[in-house]
């Protein structure tokens, strides 16, 4: 089954070290363009994101995004002496004698509200088990992401599946309108032959070349069979199960150039109308293609 380019994966867990969260985006794109914002010390991660993106799609551009919120150091405290020295001295000030206040313990003062607090962490580096986490969440982003994209590939495999029989209903008609060429063109040359009988200095070999550019003109039969064969090339592209993206841009030029040799051959209204509204839907087909990857 096809799939389309645009999704949105979200991610997120916790970890000794921290939590992290992962965002991931994509939208169309010609090839794999891939942007990245990630914390400092993350370099390891971007590289390997980088190559797990370029493994899994092959066409879109993708936006990744990766928050953390890193554990503070268990077990190290920071003492701010500036705080414990005040308390100190406020303590001895209110415990003076006769004052009836007892001296505060050390015990008491470090347990005061702004005198130790947890030590920051001091680098942000990313470790191997951290990189290993992060781009284990990475992957469910990724998983996210692709299932998004693959529900598109299936709304676009309805819209393409009705398109193409549109298309085969449109040439079906050109078969039947074709047909009748010959006559109308059988017509038109005897017109054509008695206005060009009447100059006598017109020779056989002229009439030749003018029977043989009517009936080549006429004969519409290689076109309509080339359109047949490109509508099954479709339908085994859209169910092959690979990217097809820009297979289906390519086909779609294909048929929009017969459509155009379809119309330019056309010696009836019937038919013209027919190769016109066969290029309206294969650039409405076209269209769509470009959301494929």
């Amino acid at each position: 089954m096809i799939r389309g380019m645009t999704g949105f994966g979200r991610a997120q867990g916790q970890a000794p070290w921290g939590a992290w969260v992962w965002e991931a985006r994509s939208v169309n794109g010609k090839s794999v363009d891939l942007r990245t914002n990630f914390p400092p010390g993350c370099e390891a991660v971007d590289f390997e994101a980088r190559r797990r993106v370029k493994e899994r799609f092959s066409r879109g551009s993708f936006q990744l995004q990766l928050k953390i919120d890193w554990t503070k150091d268990a077990g190290a405290t920071a003492v701010d002496a500036r705080e414990l020295a005040r308390l100190a001295r406020l303590s001895r000030h209110w415990s003076r004698p006769g004052s009836g206040v007892k001296p505060a313990r050390f015990d008491g003062l470090l347990s005061a509200t702004g005198v130790t607090k947890g030590a920051a962490r001091t680098s942000n580096a990313v470790d191997e088990v951290t990189a290993k986490d992060l781009l284990a969440g990475l992957d469910q982003a990724l998983d996210m992401l692709a299932a998004a994209r693959a529900r598109e590939g299936e709304g676009l495999m309805e819209l393409f599946t009705a398109m193409l029989a549109q298309v085969e209903q449109l040439v079906a008609q050109s078969t039947e309108f074709a047909a009748k060429q010959p006559e109308l063109v059988r017509d038109r040359f005897r017109a054509r032959l008695n206005d060009i009988a009447k100059d006598a200095a017109i020779d056989a070999d002229r009439i030749a070349q003018e029977v043989l550019v009517m009936a080549t003109r006429a004969d519409v039969r290689e076109e309509l069979d080339r359109l047949s064969a490109h509508i099954s090339s479709a339908r085994q592209m859209l169910t092959a199960g690979e990217a097809a993206g820009r297979k289906l841009d390519f086909l779609c030029q294909e048929l929009n150039r017969e459509a155009n040799t379809l119309c330019s051959k056309s010696a009836s209204l019937e038919l013209t109308n027919a190769g016109l509204a066969l290029k309206s839907l294969i650039d409405q087909f076209r269209e769509q293609v470009q959301n494929v990857e």
